[in-house]
């Protein structure tokens, strides 16, 4: 005897929805390219036979997600992605998650991966002029050792710097975003008594290692570095890291099916008029 397929929900999805699909697509296929206008918000009405709300819901829904520009008398236009603005919505989210120990800890590991794989990168990226840019920057952190605030503002330059060693835009927005979320740490874990020195120490130990073209020594003295920055925030707050999820406990029972049906009946796709 069969066992009988169990019944499912299908989503029910929004005019403007449809119509922002839509629109994503022809831009994504390249058939609206960028700095090009899409059709005005009463073609795109006759288009897809909806009113004025949807299309403008839409319009606006494309624009937070960073495809298009949206002014007020103008039509709306596909514009070049900003690495900056991809990471850019996520910033409220990220801070609330990095609020709890458990997303502290995991930035603090996304920061250490990162960095760790810059560092050793850079061996192989870096030219002259890079490493004395980046000199620079090391000895402007090492004579802030006196102001804490001046002392964070470089410490983050230096950092910067050597994230900027890629020539990489999307890479330098994505290090910025995560380091954005982490300025928390960086100055509670200076308020440790070891912290100040620690750092400064590090720091020449790091350049030394990129300068000297070292990929293994400057890899291991950047996890060193920010395994004690991660050691003097979870001091300084008086708390342990939180422990990472134990991979051997056992996984949770799966949820015992139950079958309900459902009454509501999806909405017939919105098709583009010719």
């Amino acid at each position: 005897m069969s066992t009988p397929t169990p019944p499912f929900a299908i989503k029910r999805q929004r005019l403007f929805d449809q119509v922002a699909q839509h629109l994503e697509a022809m831009i994504l296929s390249g058939e609206v390219g960028v700095g090009a206008p899409l059709p005005s918000e009463r073609e795109l009405m006759e288009r897809f036979g909806v009113g004025r709300p949807a299309v403008r819901e839409a319009l606006l829904w494309l624009n937070k997600k960073g495809l298009i520009s949206v002014s007020a008398g103008e039509r709306a236009r596909v514009v070049e992605p900003d690495p900056s603005e991809l990471l850019e919505h996520l910033s409220g989210a990220a801070l609330l998650f990095a609020s709890t120990p458990r997303g502290m800890q995991q930035f603090q590991q996304t920061r250490l991966f990162t960095e760790v794989a810059l560092a050793r990168e850079a061996c192989r990226w870096t030219s002259a002029d890079d490493l004395k840019r980046l000199e620079k920057l090391l000895r402007e952190n090492e004579a802030s050792a006196d102001n804490m605030d001046e002392f964070a503002r470089t410490d983050d330059a230096f950092h910067f710097g050597i994230a900027s060693l890629s020539h990489n835009p999307l890479i330098d927005a994505l290090y910025r975003s995560v380091l954005s979320v982490l300025q928390d740490q960086r100055y509670t874990s200076l308020q440790h008594r070891d912290a100040l020195q620690a750092a400064i120490d590090c720091h020449a130990r790091i350049f030394d290692a990129i300068a000297a073209r070292d990929p293994d020594r400057a890899e291991q003295v950047m996890r060193d570095h920010l395994t004690n920055v991660e050691s003097f925030y979870w001091d300084v707050r008086g708390k342990q890291a939180p422990r990472a999820p134990d991979a051997t406990a056992q996984a949770p029972q799966p949820a015992e099916k139950t079958t309900r049906k459902t009454t509501e009946k999806a909405e017939r796709p919105l098709r583009p008029r010719p």
